[in-house]
């Protein structure tokens, strides 16, 4: 069945496949086997009347790294990069502004190499490849799955650097389930998210999300307002088959500072006298999309971990730059729409996954330049068996047909380990190709190259682990990558003071050397944990300080449950540490980070105290931040925030 499927794969047999999979289940519905279930969400008890078997939108059964909802509940993070840091090999670049663009690098590669999926399918934006981390609806989630880069680009084309998976919620409820979270920070920040969710009959529901965030900013001209609603509905046609419709609008417009100096400013970046001189008070940046995906999903009744999935998906994006100081104004229209197909079978005693994709990317208006549109095919497997009950090997491969043009990916990968040990060698060989704004982008400061030719990059990584009972876990990985034509940006800030001159090139080779570290430590109801990370870079044999070299976050915290189970109270210390680095720019009307070397900032981070404590059915928060007054910069040239407060809470029942 699997070999026809991918012997017909073409961009609309597969669309029509998943309509007529889904129409044809609809009309086959048999007698219901729905269970109630409880699920266990950090504590708060939420009483569900159906738990389909069937869960669409996983990606692998064996995520290198995940964050369930009730650690996203119980963390008062301000938008998805603040949880995304937590993942072992992570940097964010954050600028310090809310709703402006930040960057997840992971093992030094960021902006185009890292994708982001909702249920399985891409959000990335079409012509840029690139996300707003603001635009990754968390509130949505149940789990987040993270595929480091071994596997990532099995799993998703161009996925190089990883591949960051949401799985959304699947309600359902016998009484209507509602969630209220808030919070305040400082500058006005506020986000307000509330989710409705209801069964319509016995075996179908519907979900509903809305979310504002509004700031005064902290900078000239950094105001920001964006809304974010979602709604997702789940009819089961029995307890192993069920069909969903999900839809996410976002709608976002800030001012965009481009950064608090000019860059003929080289004097203290941290002297307040500074941050007014902005390098446009005009410039503002508005997004729209509209991400709709309808999933066939079907379980296997002998083999739990074994679910077919069709998708059928469509995003229209919108993104305007416009800065009256130039002036300049860009608008790019982009959409993207295809289907794709997932499953997991066991045979013989190996998990086969395996998948196809069909995808059209149109940048169908550009107010500067026409960009052609690009067509893919795709096709997966990743074989993973057992050798004996501690050995375990893997074997994977893809190819992504784009244009006329083919690119195959394979890797492999061997551990052994039981509960307490582990230890698994891998790697792989793939592509990664220029983005379409990277080829044929036209702007003021800034012009694509049509004639950059596809990365070949080569991973080879070690993952060791160990977890000792509860009380202590370690985690290791040292990596080596090596790229070929390594894509990459030129600035000239030569003579402009307000944006730079970008140019995209093909370098000859970029080799990343590095280690990502983890532990955590429980004595009594005291918990140390972090993680520390070591990236070496050199380009063309020269040596790059883009990102620091060393750079620690971790969190000491006391967890107890008191007064006879009313209060479970955390409270603790989080910090950061980085060494000397250059850091990575923003170049707002193409939305990407490029190297720069304007200033180069030295050993510094800082130190946050916060307060967690869930009563009954809500979780509250506390967090003073950067409680010493340190200075330091994650991005140039963003001051972090200086000592202040947020206060939120996150409140769930049910009605």
């Amino acid at each position: 069945m699997t070999g026809r499927i991918l012997a017909r794969l073409q961009p609309i047999c597969l669309l029509l496949l998943a309509i007529v999979t889904l129409t044809a289940s609809v009309a086959h519905s048999q007698e219901d086997s729905l269970k109630t279930a409880n699920a266990d969400t950090a504590g708060i008890p939420l009483k569900y009347l159906v738990r389909p078997v069937a869960a669409s939108g996983t990606v692998t059964g064996n995520p290198s790294y995940a964050i369930s909802d009730s650690v996203i509940r119980w963390s008062d993070y301000t938008y998805a990069g603040d949880l995304l840091q937590k993942i072992p090999g992570t940097y964010l670049a954050n600028m310090y502004q809310p709703g402006n663009p930040s960057v997840l690098y992971v093992d030094a590669l960021g902006s185009g190499y890292m994708k982001y999926l909702l249920d399985g399918v891409e959000l990335n934006e079409p012509t840029t490849s690139t996300l707003n981390l603001y635009h990754l609806p968390m509130e949505f989630a149940k789990n987040v799955e993270y595929i480091d880069a071994v596997r990532a680009p099995i799993y998703q084309f161009n996925a190089t650097g990883g591949l960051v998976n949401i799985q959304t919620q699947l309600y359902s409820e016998s009484v209507p389930f509602s969630k209220v979270r808030h919070l305040e920070e400082p500058y006005n920040y506020l986000i307000t998210d509330g989710v409705f969710s209801q069964n319509i009959g016995y075996n179908s529901n519907i979900d509903l999300g809305f979310e504002r965030q509004t700031t005064d900013g902290r900078f000239v001209n950094s105001t920001y307002d964006g809304v974010n609603i979602r709604g997702k509905y789940r009819y089961s046609i029995d307890s192993t088959r069920q069909i969903t419709a999900t839809e996410v609008y976002y709608r976002t417009k800030g001012g965009m500072t481009g950064g608090d100096l000019p860059y003929d400013i080289t004097s203290n970046i941290f002297n307040q006298a500074y941050f007014a001189l902005v390098r446009s008070q005009f410039a503002d940046l508005t997004y729209l999309q509209h991400h709709i995906q309808v999933a066939y999903a079907q379980a296997d009744p002998s083999d739990s971990t074994g679910v077919l999935t069709a998708t059928a998906f469509f995003d229209y994006y919108s993104f305007q730059f416009g800065d009256g100081s130039l002036p300049y104004y860009l608008t790019n229209l982009s959409r993207r729409f295809g289907a794709n197909l997932r499953g997991s079978e066991t045979i013989v005693g190996t998990k086969l996954n395996f998948g196809a994709e069909a995808v059209r990317d149109e940048t169908y208006y550009n107010s500067s330049t026409g960009i052609p549109s690009q067509n893919r095919i795709s096709a997966y497997a990743d074989d993973e068996f057992g050798l004996f009950d501690f050995v375990r090997a893997g074997v994977f491969g893809r190819g992504d047909l784009v244009g006329s043009q083919f690119y195959p990916a394979l890797g492999a990968s061997f551990g052994l380990g039981n509960e307490m040990f582990n230890v698994e060698a891998g790697g792989n060989i793939s592509s990664h190709t220029a983005s379409l704004s990277q080829k044929y982008f036209v702007t003021p400061n800034f012009k694509g190259n049509p004639n950059l030719v596809a990365e070949t990059d080569r991973i080879v990584q070690v993952k060791a682990s160990a977890n000792f009972g509860g009380v202590l876990s370690l985690y290791v990985k040292p990596y080596i990558r090596m790229i070929d034509n390594p894509i990459y940006y030129r600035a000239d800030t030569t003579g402009e003071p307000t944006y730079p001159q970008v140019s995209v090139v093909n370098l000859g080779t970029r080799n990343i050397y590095g280690v990502d570290a983890a532990l955590s430590l429980t004595l009594w109801k005291f918990t140390a944990e972090g993680n520390v990370n070591y990236v070496s870079e050199k380009t063309d044999g020269n040596r790059v300080c883009s990102l620091p070299e060393y750079f620690t976050t971790g969190e000491l915290y006391y967890h107890d449950i008191l007064f006879t189970g009313h209060l479970n109270l955390k409270l603790g210390l989080r910090g950061k540490m980085l060494s000397s680095f250059n850091g990575n720019d923003f170049y707002p009307p193409a939305l990407i980070y490029f190297p720069t070397d304007i200033n180069k900032f030295g050993i510094s981070g800082s130190t946050d105290f916060f307060v967690r404590g869930r009563v009954s059915d809500a979780v509250i928060y506390f967090t003073i931040f950067n409680i010493t007054g340190s200075q330091y910069v994650m991005t140039p040239v963003y001051p972090a925030l200086d000592n202040s407060f947020c206060l939120g809470i996150n409140w769930e029942f049910l009605n």
